[in-house]
């Protein structure tokens, strides 16, 4: 039997992963396979997914400004160890310790 590369794209799996039984997720992989969409469909669904990731990519850059200005002001305003504002902010020490050398170079 000869396949061709045609064929193989569109052969339609027999078995799933383990982790794929649940009957949400085979509905939500039918839901984004972008096969069965129409050109303009695919192209809405790419300008919404590239959205939401610089969406998400930004929120996250907040985020990280958020808990460096944190740790700048527990720094700047107490006299606890790296380690309690580590704790306190939520933030590795190492986090703690790349703040602290903006803030501080060269102590």
């Amino acid at each position: 039997m000869v396949y061709t590369i045609k064929t193989l794209h569109t052969t339609i799996p027999t078995q799933y992963p383990d982790f794929w039984n649940e009957e949400w997720l085979k509905r939500a992989i039918n839901e984004l396979d972008t096969r069965r969409m129409t050109p303009e469909e695919r192209a809405y669904f790419a300008r919404v997914t590239a959205a939401n990731a610089e969406a998400v990519k930004a929120e996250n850059k907040r985020i990280e400004e958020v808990k460096e200005s944190i740790v700048i002001n527990l720094l700047q305003q107490t006299d606890f160890e790296m380690t309690k504002v580590s704790t306190i902010a939520g933030v590795s020490i190492e986090f703690v310790e790349k703040v602290k050398s903006k803030i501080s170079p060269g102590k």
